[in-house]
């Protein structure tokens, strides 16, 4: 059967025709059936003389009916901006995108959503604050919107899918294509878990040019943003930018000054963001702001699940347990450490420091930077 969305794809897919061409010949004609039946000389009115030559090749090649079986049969839902069920948040952004291919479902209109994105290369402190907002805030049913990238989009997504919440997934290629291919088992776990989206056609490669115009996506389907560890000159700054311009409340995780991952978001708080100081900070936002309606199953307690280690599993002794304890997210030297046991009153020797640190190293639970050894996060 062909319907409104069959003359959609058929459109999607002229050579030449861009995000902008097809809302212009949308808004002169009403909906994708009235463009594809237009008369000639209306349609040459509004393309130049190569879109015109494109459309009419590509509707004298294309199979309207069966072209469509073939994106539903492969498991891609295709929603454009003629019908209903294109996703309400994304029709109030300036520059919104024609159609979105999925794999999986469409963020859930009734829940509320936040973007999480921040650096591919992070720092422990990074994974861990990643970790900690993306399990908190999708325990209490908040969608978490990122692109799946390496770092702390991939880490917060993950963090999402084991607290057995929803995350959406929009991609800077096809939604049938899994990019970086190191996240393939989230990609496979966020389709039953939420979804994958991508205004691109299914198959399209990744390309540095196709990741700024999705991150308008990503901002676009969320309530808030919140950005964790950005360089000064960062691709994730893009993003918030896009989301100021949507409207969107941008929080940030503070950082050290001297740690040059952190001088993003510290600029962005300088600039007027809002502090991300814990989970608690974007749901009373979200709730108080915003009207939405939160869940309480989780106790926002000051302690995540995700920060309290079960030693038994680790085999860890009352020692390694007591130092590990000290560590923190950032290095620190085997003679800090073992200040701090004679400050806390622990006695320890030397010898025995260093054996349970190598320990730590060796479950996977700490880790050695030069002379210091930090907690993995």
């Amino acid at each position: 059967m062909i319907t409104e969305s069959s003359y959609a794809y058929m459109l999607h897919n002229v050579p030449g025709f861009g995000n902008k061409t097809l809302f212009k010949l949308l808004e002169e004609f009403g909906s994708c059936k009235t463009i594809y039946e237009a008369d000639e000389d209306s349609l040459k009115k509004l393309l130049n003389v190569k879109q015109f030559k494109s459309f009419v090749a590509s509707k004298r090649k294309w199979n309207l009916e069966s072209e469509f079986e073939y994106l539903y049969h492969r498991g891609i839902d295709f929603y454009p901006y003629s019908l209903d069920s294109y996703p309400r948040r994304l029709r109030d952004i300036p520059d919104p995108p024609f159609a979105l291919y999925c794999i999986g479902s469409l963020p859930d209109e009734n829940l509320p959503s936040v973007s999480i994105i921040g650096a591919r290369n992070s720092s422990e402190y990074g994974k861990y604050a990643a970790k900690l907002f993306g399990e908190k805030l999708s325990s209490m049913g908040i969608q978490i919107i990122s692109g799946m990238a390496r770092g702390v989009d991939g880490i917060s997504q993950q963090a999402a899918v084991y607290a057995g919440g929803r995350s959406i997934a929009v991609l800077g290629s096809g939604v049938d294509v899994c990019y970086p291919e190191e996240n393939s088992a989230l990609y496979n776990q966020l389709i039953t878990s939420g979804g994958i989206l991508s205004e691109y056609l299914p198959g399209t490669k990744p390309k540095p040019q196709y990741f700024p115009p999705r991150n308008r996506i990503i901002s676009g389907l969320s309530d808030a943003v919140l950005v964790i560890e950005a360089r000064e000159k960062s691709g994730t700054l893009i993003t918030v930018d896009m989301a100021l311009e949507q409207g969107r409340e941008v929080f940030a995780l503070p950082g050290r000054i001297c740690d040059s991952l952190s001088y993003g978001c510290n600029s962005l708080i300088k600039q007027g963001a809002n502090i991300a100081s814990c989970p608690e900070d974007i749901v009373d936002y979200l709730r108080i702001n915003l009207g939405k309606k939160i869940s309480e199953k989780s106790d926002m307690g000051s302690k995540s699940a995700g920060t309290i280690l079960d030693y038994s599993a680790f085999g860890i002794s009352k020692s390694q347990q007591c130092i590990f304890e000290l560590l923190d997210f950032y290095p620190q030297t085997t003679t800090a450490i073992f200040d701090k046991l004679i400050t806390k009153g622990i006695e320890m020797s030397v010898a025995e420091v260093m054996n349970s640190l190598v320990e730590l190293c060796i479950k996977g639970i700490a880790a050695q930077n030069g002379t210091g050894f930090y907690k993995r996060g």
